[in-house]
Formats: C-alpha cells, sequence, structure tokens
C-alpha cells in the first residue's frame, strides 16, 4: 500500500497495513489523508472487493480519483458521490467500500460518511470504545448514490478509529458480535495512537485474519501556547 499523505500538524495520525498471509504485498485495502483548505483533513479508509494483484489495481484508482475529488473540498457525502459516479462508468472496476472522515480541529467536529463499509469508533477519556452511527450509503461502482453526512463532537483526548473489515470480521460470526469484540477492548486512559492501533492488532489477532487489514487512528493534537480566556 503506498503512503497516504499528510495531515495537518493540528492532528495525530497513525496508521497499519496488515497484508494477509506472509507473502502477500498487494491488496484492496488502502488508508489515505488529505490537506483541506482551513486547517482541515479528510481521513480515508477503503476496501476494493477481492483480493491479490486486480484488487490493487483497482484500489490505486479509487484513490487516485478521491485525491482528485478530494481537492474540491467537498463534503464527504459529496466526495463519495462523485466517485461513485466515475467508478460505476468503468463497468470492469470492481466495487469498494469506503469510509469518510473529514475533522475540523478549529471547530472540534467530525463529518463522517460511509459507502457500505463499518463504523467508526470513537475512544473515549476513559478508554471505552463506541461505534458512531453513520448513515451507510452502496458500495462505490454501483452508480446508485445516497450518501448522507453525519456530524459529531471531537473532543481533545478522544481517538477516532477507522478500520477495514479484515480488522474485525471472523468466518461464520455475525458482524455485530466481531464489532462488540472491538468495543469490549479496554484501552486505558493514556495510549498513544500506536499503542492504540497495537492494543487492536493484538486483541483481536488480526495478524492472523483472511483478510488484508487497513487501521487508521487519529486525535486532535493539543494546541500549544497561551490560549484565549
Amino acid at each position: 500500500m503506498a503512503e497516504p499523505g499528510r495531515p495537518h500538524p493540528n492532528l495525530d495520525v497513525a496508521i497499519r497495513y496488515l497484508p494477509v498471509g506472509h507473502s502477500a504485498l498487494v491488496g484492496g485495502d488502502w488508508c489515505e489523508t488529505v490537506r483541506l483548505h482551513f486547517g482541515r483533513t479528510l481521513l480515508v479508509v477503503g476496501d476494493v472487493m477481492g483480493h491479490g494483484l486486480e484488487a490493487a489495481v483497482d484500489m490505486t484508482a479509487y484513490r487516485s480519483s478521491l485525491r482528485y475529488i478530494a481537492s474540491a473540498d467537498l463534503p464527504p457525502h459529496r466526495v463519495l458521490r462523485q466517485l461513485d459516479d466515475m467508478a460505476s462508468e468503468e463497468p470492469e472496476r470492481r466495487p469498494a467500500t469506503c469510509l469518510l472522515a473529514q475533522i475540523d480541529p478549529n471547530r472540534g467536529l467530525v463529518t463522517l460518511a460511509s459507502a457500505g463499509h463499518l463504523p467508526p469508533f470513537v475512544i473515549g477519556a476513559d478508554g471505552r470504545a463506541t461505534p458512531l452511527p453513520v448513515p451507510v450509503g452502496p458500495p462505490l461502482g454501483t452508480g446508485l448514490g445516497g450518501y448522507e453526512p453525519a456530524t459529531f463532537r471531537m473532543a481533545p483526548g478522544q481517538t477516532l478509529i477507522l478500520f477495514t473489515d479484515g480488522l474485525v470480521e471472523r468466518r461464520g460470526e455475525d458482524i455485530d458480535r466481531s464489532l462488540d469484540r472491538l468495543g469490549a477492548i479496554d484501552f486505558g486512559t493514556s495510549s498513544g495512537l500506536d499503542d492504540i492501533l497495537d492494543t487492536v492488532v493484538t486483541r483481536l489477532d488480526a495478524r492472523h485474519t483472511e483478510d488484508d487489514v487497513a487501521a487508521l487512528a487519529a486525535r486532535l493534537r493539543p494546541r500549544s501556547g497561551p490560549q484565549p480566556g
């Protein structure tokens, strides 16, 4: 997986990518960060259906299109709409799920939009993880559209986690049960982003899954210097 872009310095981000198996170097999962205007950053996780080189080729196409569309600074649901339109014009391109999170540290807000993707989780200062309810539209490439945004307040000390289904899904297990296992993890009260991702990977045994895993953790960086009263 190619390196993602760099977020604004007001946002801390950590990423993990685990290809399935020991020899697989390519796949359809990806993470991305795109700098937007006014100190905002767009976070992306996506998952092209299937495995191997073909999925990686389509992943690269989705990723390139997304960077181009996001440069227009559209709301996340409109980015997905345009990405879906572009992908649906190429019938050979595989469908993909995708989750976008536009973070505005100055306002303390995160706006999310989902194309068939699992929900993000937010870890509070108490170390407990809970899912954020995001309306789920169709996967990209279907041409159906219908994406809706959801905006939440993001407080300092909270950590947002976006991930592909390989992190939590297990053969024969209901997806709600899989997500519950993530929600049951106690992350403690002082974990760094890399520690959080290491904990997730270890507790969910993500290095031995049957699918690629991509995960991204983000947290507002505390402002330095005196603050206005």
